[in-house]
């Protein structure tokens, strides 16, 4: 342990007695000692100073403990936006991208993506099942209950979409998939492999090109992107049809649908102040440039071209605002010509462009004041252009980005600091990050975006609504926004975190880290070091670990399949130590048999008992390689409702791999897992009273 320092170890009478008491070795001919002295006062003086920077040094400030937490490898999560969804039906005029919503409280969101004027419709959905098909359109359009479209164990089905017409581009569909939560999911890594395979036809074309699965073979909600070969032709009814085929079942749950749209386009609670893009343009009197969103049609432009290594901002050139954005023709004849991007276009919120234009006065430290009005900036989104001393001693305007800590920049670095708290923006000193050069209209924002972050989520319904006066849009809850974190936050996700190991040192770090496999539901694990199924006498002839894993789901006798295991020995790969050698089996299951003999009982009995019993021999339960013990059971049969006496329990195990000791009591092999077999229950009468 690290004995934690006290600075603040002296008091003001403490230091001044401390100093005067060193008078007379110091300066002899200093006689006069009295408070009208003029020397005791500054001594005083500075004994009160060193009193107030001991208290300062002695605190462990926000700011200390932050850069501790970097250290430590934990640093604060930034602010983000709520996000919902919004079920836009075919009839709604196209949007471009960063169009408006609002609420009723004027609480704002943007459109993730742009509304196409044409886009897909679903007009039926069916579960198709051999010759039998069943309608299940309302169900999923009104989210009621939850659709199994392949069944409870994978049996041959179909789910075919039928669209009455399509969209522009890639079709893209949303899903929403009950997942259950005991246990859940982990989340998926890039390397995760998918829980099972599910084929995508759009009949009658030539092909079909599973552009993108968010979804990962249904197991979570999410976009799925098609693209059909060649022509798409309608079908039957006149409608198109895509149908979803399960290949591979997979070894977990069976696919649970609640939902599917065509019409769903994300939104985010944001306002977008200032946007930066940036052109490669050809030598042109009048160059043409689309600005294809809102923010940039209804901006206040501000175009710069670059010359040589120079942006310099040009008055060359006229706009025109359209629907669908700002069409910009620029005099990009003085632009260079080096393969590179050679004209930026800054757009400025037109309410907000004077508030985000600031003269410089070029001092170490500069700060400006934001006015947010209690919202908070998305700092991956923030940037300067900024009056910058170049190499060549010329100013030129450049991007200045967003950092985190100027004490970990140098003098040339072009960025600054944001504090949310103050709302405010800090600018180097020339020794930590570079020194911003004055003048008028010497800072513009380039990318600002804001959020009201936690105050952006809220419920589902029709909340939302284009200033347009079409009426509300339905939404799904808005969730998601949060304010950056703070340093307690940081420090508890940390103390979270080294709670989770990363590297297997022993059993209970195996199984641990068999549990956490991204993208797989895990049951169980089972860590069984020193022994391995593949040698006769299990006794290995090198370090070997066998872990057994379960997946969740999969009915009563779960097993995992190939990607499964596959899947969890890659996590235990990355994480064994060298010259261990790590093998993960499916587990065995045993059925155990029991026969009763008891008195008394309700009338049932069996049935009770054979959902005791069953819960009680499991893997949930009993684990993997224990003791199924009579007692146990003979416990759970004498607790049963009505049951007088227990005379008689025996188990029997048709497994070769079992031992039973003289008491009756059966020990399982490594990797097995108990399950009930038959159940025999023999019921004497009940004695007559007298």
């Amino acid at each position: 342990m690290l004995n934690v320092r006290n600075l603040d170890d002296q008091t003001y009478e403490q230091i001044v007695e401390a100093a005067e008491g060193r008078l007379p070795w110091l300066c002899p001919q200093w006689t006069n000692h009295n408070a009208s002295d003029p020397g005791i006062t500054i001594l005083e003086l500075m004994a009160w100073y060193k009193e107030l920077q001991q208290y300062h040094m002695n605190q462990f400030t926000t700011d200390l403990r932050l850069k501790l937490l970097k250290l430590a490898g934990a640093v604060p999560r930034p602010a983000q936006p709520a996000r919902c969804g919004l079920e836009v039906g075919s009839d709604r005029a196209p949007k471009p991208r960063l169009e408006r919503l609002y609420t009723r409280e004027g609480i704002p969101f943007e459109l993730e993506e742009a509304l196409p004027e044409k886009r897909p419709a679903i007009a039926r959905i069916d579960v198709v099942r051999g010759d039998r098909r069943t309608d299940v359109s309302e169900l999923l359009w009104e989210r009621r209950l939850t659709v199994q479209p392949f069944g409870e164990s994978g049996e041959p089905s179909k789910l075919r979409i039928g669209f009455s017409q399509l969209g522009e581009g890639d079709l893209r569909l949303w899903f929403d998939v009950d997942d259950p939560q005991d246990p859940p999911r982990n989340p998926f890594d890039p390397d995760s492999p998918d829980p099972r395979t599910v084929r995508w036809t759009c009949e009658g074309a030539r092909g079909t090109e599973l552009v993108r699965d968010d979804t990962r073979a249904l197991s979570r909600d999410g976009y799925v992107w098609l693209r059909p070969e060649g022509a798409w032709p309608a079908g039957e009814g006149g409608l198109f049809w895509l149908s979803l085929t399960l290949e591979e079942p997979g070894c977990e749950e069976a696919v649970r649908l609640s939902g599917i749209s065509a019409g769903r386009y994300p939104a985010l609670q944001q306002e977008t102040w200032a946007s930066t893009r940036q052109f490669r343009a050809e030598p042109e009197a009048e160059f043409p440039l689309l600005l294809d969103d809102a923010q940039a049609r209804d901006c206040t432009p501000a175009v710069f071209v670059r010359t040589e290594n120079r942006w310099e901002q040009s008055s060359d050139w006229r706009s025109e605002r359209t629907a669908g954005g700002l069409w910009l023709w620029v005099d990009t004849r003085t632009a260079v010509q080096d393969g590179e991007d050679n004209v930026m276009v800054l757009c400025l919120d037109a309410i907000r462009a004077q508030e985000l234009l600031f003269d410089a006065k070029g001092l170490p430290g500069e700060t400006f004041f934001l006015r947010l009005e209690g919202r908070r900036v998305l700092t991956d989104r923030f940037s300067l252009l900024c009056n910058t001393l170049d190499r060549d001693g010329q100013v030129r305007p450049a991007l200045w980005r967003c950092a985190d800590d100027l004490y970990q920049c140098g003098p040339r670095d072009r960025v600054f600091t944001y504090d949310p708290v103050r709302e405010t923006v800090t600018f180097g000193d020339g020794e930590h990050g570079a020194l911003l050069q004055g003048g008028k209209g010497a800072v513009l924002a380039a990318e600002l975006t804001v959020t009201f972050c936690a105050g952006g989520n809220i419920p589902g319904g029709l909340a939302l609504e284009f200033l347009d006066g079409a009426g509300p849009i339905p939404h799904t809850p808005a969730a998601g926004g949060a304010d950056r974190e703070t340093a307690e936050q940081v420090q508890a996700r940390l103390l979270q975190e080294l709670d989770h190991t990363r590297k297997c040192v022993s059993a209970a770090d195996y199984e641990e880290l068999a549990r956490r496999t991204p993208g797989l539901r895990v049951a169980l694990a089972k860590a069984i070091p020193a022994w391995d199924p593949d040698e006769p006498t299990g006794v290995s002839r090198f370090p070997t670990v066998t872990v057994a894993a379960v997946p969740a789901g999969g009915g009563d006798r779960p097993m995992p399949d190939g990607r499964f295991l596959a899947a969890v020995q890659r996590q235990l790969d990355r994480a064994r130590p060298i010259g261990v050698k790590v093998k993960v089996c499916p587990p065995e299951y045993v059925e155990i048999d029991v026969s009763l003999t008891l008195r008394g009982g309700e009338d049932d009995l069996e049935g009770y008992l054979t959902r005791v019993f069953r819960e009680h021999l499991s893997g949930a339960r009993m684990g993997v390689g224990g003791t199924v013990a009579v007692s146990d059971l003979a416990a759970l049969a004498q607790s049963a409702p009505g049951v007088l006496q227990v005379r008689s329990i025996a188990l029997r195990t048709p497994h070769a791999g079992c031992f039973q000791n003289r008491e009756g009591d059966i020990r399982l092999p490594r990797l097995g897992i108990p399950c009930l077999g038959k159940l025999s229950v023999e019921r004497l009468p009940e004695r007559l009273r007298r």
